[in-house]
């Protein structure tokens, strides 16, 4: 364990440490302070990943999802401006792909000590690649995830129900050992047909996950979440469904850098905010669209983006 903030050690002590450092071959300062600091981002990670299971119990939580075709290409500004506006709109984490969990997790990690305080970011994983190479929930971890959310789908080959259960449990296991939750993320991003596991918060309770995408309310078992497509019926939908909480899907429709040169906040981080906003209000799912009137949560009351929902009709494996 690292020092408490303040903590001054004994000079004895002190003395001692810098001995046995000296007299280890090939242990240099800078090695160490990278060591701390992994050690350190380790622990804030394990600290926003207990709270996760926490808030996701909560009435309605909301679990952004940000995609982008052309994650290599993006500015590290533009993820920022994204980032922010999840945390200030009042998400309850980010869903991210690998590609994105680095500069997300750095930017959280910015409004430590700060009110809203950081989000966890959870790294959305195939199941397959994570019984295939467990070592990946580590890699997670060391780029700052405080989850790994297990994308599965049913049509896989598991052999049976139980094989598919076991796969779970290994993943969670897997990301247990990297001291990061889970949650299952069933169908997600399928090619057709609804997204959700039916029976999925059972499913989650069974195998140690903290939730589960599910396509009606359930009772007992892991808290329960919808996908929501960003559209006013779709949320209603939901709501009626007995769905509290939800992950809303591409809320950046697939283009996290839109706009980001131009201006701050970016139309993608407006975007974001109106999203969440409407996720987690109890009244209208209706947003402002600015001088051109009324606009649904469908396009983020943006009328250029009310046909750019591609993104729900494409198979994300």
């Amino acid at each position: 364990m690292s020092a408490k903030p303040g903590h001054v050690a004994k000079p004895v002590a002190q003395s001692t440490w810098r001995a046995q450092q000296s007299a280890k071959p090939g242990v240099s300062r800078r090695s160490l302070l990278l060591l701390l600091i992994l050690h350190v981002r380790a622990a804030a990670s394990l600290a926003i990943g207990g709270a996760l299971g926490r808030e996701l119990a909560k009435a309605r939580p909301v679990v952004v999802h940000v995609w982008d075709a052309k994650p290599a290409e993006l500015q590290r500004y533009a993820i920022d401006d994204v980032s922010m506006a999840c945390r200030e709109a009042g998400a309850t984490a980010v869903l991210v792909g690998p590609e994105l969990v680095e500069a997300v997790a750095k930017e959280q990690e910015l409004a430590r000590g700060n009110f809203p305080g950081p989000l966890p970011v959870i790294a959305d994983c195939a199941l397959k690649d994570l019984v295939e190479s467990p070592e990946l929930c580590a890699g997670a971890a060391k780029l700052g995830a405080s989850a790994i959310g297990i994308r599965y789908y049913e049509e896989e080959e598991w052999g049976d129900a139980g094989g598919l259960e076991e796969a779970l449990k290994q993943a969670v296991a897997a990301a247990e050992a990297s001291s990061l939750a889970a949650i299952l993320l069933g169908e997600f991003g399928a090619a057709a047909g609804p997204e959700g596991v039916v029976g999925g918060s059972d499913l989650a309770a069974r195998v140690g996950a903290g939730a589960a995408l599910t396509r009606g309310g359930e009772e007992g078992g892991a808290p329960a979440l919808g996908c929501w497509d960003g559209s006013e019926e779709g949320l209603q939908r939901l709501r009626e469904a007995g769905i509290g909480g939800v992950v809303v899907k591409n809320a950046c429709r697939g283009d996290l850098g839109r706009g980001a040169h131009l201006k701050s906040p970016s139309p993608a981080a407006t975007l974001v905010t109106k999203l969440v906003k409407a996720a987690l209000s109890k009244g209208s799912k209706k947003i402002w669209a600015g001088a051109g009137g009324t606009g649904l949560a469908s396009d983020g009351g943006d009328p250029q983006l009310a046909a750019d929902r591609y993104y729900n009709n494409r198979d994300t494996r």
